[in-house]
């Protein structure tokens, strides 16, 4: 490829509509409750065809090929693994407890092949100008990038041994404890999210052109730092003040049902005043880092101008909006959200979409064993 050819931007452009989605959304919805569930790789597939069809990169949009006898065999596969586990730890036979926790640790061990695998699955059924995408990490890469998840299953095992002692300790003991357990969990599911969103995009090829990737460890982990600092500061502003409220009317009037409805809505001022801006900020900082920082070889490279403050109200608009409907706006929610997202970055390429096209499919390869074996499972359980 030449150097030399000039570098031309290219603002992505969502096309979708609130309103098209929401009778996605809610036929999704109703199928998926007639058919017990089994509506869901139908409904999956849908939905991530009309937010590719809807999506413009460098004046072509994205596709979505999955064959929906595979997504299905996946989708059972799935539904009859957890359905296994889930009666192996629901009984109180000593046998089956042994069998539910032989599950447990091979679902801890195989869930690093499984997320890959529906990555595979994902990105090999992606389509770009005819171009599809192709994810193949090594076995040791992929199993050296989850060891946080074998943290973490450790830190649940931790969790479910001192919950039974919890109440034998103070209220200040006890949320010490807590918090001992919950700071380590969060930060290695921040290194998790880490891990795999960097092998997802140096691992991942569209012809012979591999992702680039410049996401430093230390500034991603210290926007998750930050989240938790927001979020417990806001908590405690709130809960001080929503304590002297709460002592005040307890004290003022001997009315135990409007205690409770209270309590209940000072804790749900907590929730929308602490925890969702704290994640909202999150997302958008980690959103922006990310997608300054990645590319395609020397052949395209983003640049995210998402607002943080103006994401953080959306994020808020649409959890409040979420709640008065109860749930019925959710569809609506996650067009604002994607079309904010989609419509911050810009893919500034080498040359001409056109030239791009025709050098990546003379590199094109056919995929291998591990391709076959994603296609042929169909796994594709990451939500849509």
């Amino acid at each position: 490829m030449n150097t030399k050819l000039e570098i031309v931007a290219h603002p992505l452009r969502f096309y979708g509509h609130e309103g098209q989605y929401f009778r996605i959304w809610i036929v999704n919805v109703l199928l998926g409750v007639l058919t017990l569930g089994l509506y869901t790789p139908w409904a999956r597939r849908r939905t991530v065809q009309y937010f590719y069809q809807s999506t413009e990169v460098a004046e072509g949009t994205l596709e979505f090929t999955a064959p929906i006898k595979r997504m299905l065999v996946g989708f059972l596969l799935f539904g009859g693994l957890y359905l296994a586990l889930n009666l192996a730890g629901s009984s109180d036979d000593g046998l089956a407890r042994t069998v539910g926790n032989v599950f447990l640790a091979l679902a801890v061990l195989g869930a690093p092949w499984l997320w890959a695998s529906a990555m595979r699955f994902r990105l090999r059924h992606t389509r770009w100008r005819g171009l599809r995408l192709n994810f193949a990490p090594s076995v040791r890469s992929l199993y050296v990038a989850s060891w946080p998840m074998l943290a973490l299953a450790v830190l649940f095992v931790c969790l479910s041994l001192s919950a039974a002692s919890v109440r034998s300790y103070g209220p200040v003991l006890a949320g010490l404890l807590l918090l001992a357990i919950a700071l380590p969990a969060a930060l290695c599911l921040a290194l998790l999210q880490y891990n795999y969103s960097r092998l997802l995009v140096v691992d991942t090829r569209i012809g012979a052109q591999a992702g680039r990737w410049k996401v430093e460890r230390g500034p991603y982990l210290r926007i998750a730092l930050q989240a938790i600092g927001i979020a417990v500061l806001l908590g405690a502003v709130i809960g001080a003040v929503s304590s002297i409220i709460f002592a005040g009317y307890t004290l003022g009037v001997k009315n135990l049902r409007g205690s409770i409805l209270l309590g209940l809505v000072l804790g749900g001022a907590v929730w929308f005043l602490a925890i969702v801006p704290a994640l909202a900020w999150r997302e958008a900082r980690t959103f922006q880092l990310v997608w300054n920082n990645t590319g395609v070889s020397q052949l395209a490279r983003f640049r995210c101008k998402l607002r943080t403050g103006a994401f953080m109200g959306l994020r808020i608009r649409n959890a409040l909006l979420n709640l008065v409907t109860l749930g019925l706006y959710r569809p609506f929610a996650r067009i604002k959200v994607y079309r904010m997202k989609c419509e911050s970055v810009t893919l500034h390429l080498r040359g001409t979409p056109e030239s791009l096209v025709g050098e990546l499919a003379r590199q094109q390869d056919e995929g291998g064993f591990s391709d076959a074996l994603a296609d042929g499972l169909g796994l594709d359980i990451v939500g849509a």
